[in-house]
Formats: C-alpha cells, structure tokens, sequence
C-alpha cells in the first residue's frame, strides 16, 4: 500500500517507523529539516509531489491545531479513493470535516506518545479506533495496532469525546 505522512514529528515518524517495512512510506512535511531523519521512505517537502505519488492511505500526524489545516493543503493532490487518516487525540471538527471532504476516512486515537511509551513494549498501551470510520481503514488500523500488541476499543465520536474529556476531568 502506498501511504503518505503529513508531519515528520514524533508519531509521524514513528509511524514510518513502523510502516516502511511492509509499504511504500511517503512522508510530507513543510519544514525540510524535520526530514533528516526518516529513513525507508520517500521524503516530500513540496504538494506536487504528493501527485505522483498517488498515496492510497494518508495519515495525518500533524499537530492537533493543524489536523484540519493540512488535509486542506493536501487534498487537491490525492486521488479520489485515497482514505484519510488522522491520529488526533481531540476530533473537534473533524467529524464535519470527513462529512464533507469526498473521502473515505478511518479516525483513530493511538493512547501513547513516543516520549512516554517504550515503543518496544506497546501492550500495555490503547488505542480507539473510530466507529463511524470506512471499514477498510478500520481493518487496516486494526491489524496494525494489533501487530503493536496495543489494547483497541472502538467508540463513536462521541463516545470518545465523552472518554478523553472524562480522562482529562473535562465537563
């Protein structure tokens, strides 16, 4: 499968990490710099590259303030049937986005970050996979998260929103 990651942070590479053995790995990020080290993956800085590439999954991994922002920048690049993905632990206006945007998508929330987890040993971390999200991404993120030896629960959007806003003692 051809997958493109927006952001070269810490999830986005480490999903690239993660992925580039069994995948084609693209990874886009603004900042040039922020490339340097992602290995086993093609290396994008510029939007006209996205096209050739033709990703069929993209997995944003930029910022939470930024989520709905790149995939805006993207999206004139991407073919058709390409699934979006995002990895965002807050899904404010990302519901209405995926209503809109013409695309497949699959809403996942992995529980841990690369500074806290020791990314060797993932079992004693969760994940949420959303609902509402197209069956295929969903089987994708599942296998996935699965091979991660993570804890999956899947909940509406709603139903995460409610868990993350409890878990953060949010009324």
């Amino acid at each position: 499968m051809k997958i493109l990651i927006i952001g070269a942070g810490k999830m986005g590479s480490f999903f690239c990490d993660v992925l580039s053995m069994k995948h084609d790995i693209a990874i886009y990020d603004t900042d040039p710099k922020r490339l340097l080290f992602t290995f086993n993956c093609r290396r994008f800085n510029n939007l006209e590259e996205i096209d050739e590439f033709a990703p069929d999954l993209v997995i944003n991994a930029a910022t939470v303030k930024y989520t709905i922002d790149a995939f805006n920048k993207v999206l004139p690049h991407l073919p058709e049937k390409c699934i979006l993905s995002d990895i965002a632990s807050v899904k404010t206006g990302l519901p209405e986005f995926y209503a809109n945007c013409g695309h497949p998508f699959v809403s996942t929330h992995p529980m841990f970050g690369p500074t806290f987890a020791s990314l060797s040993n993932l079992s004693n971390e969760n994940a949420i996979i959303i609902a509402e999200s197209d069956h295929l991404g969903k089987v994708f993120f599942k296998d996935l998260y699965n091979e991660l030896h993570l804890h999956i629960e899947e909940y509406t959007f709603s139903q995460h929103d409610e868990t993350i806003a409890y878990s953060l003692s949010i009324p």
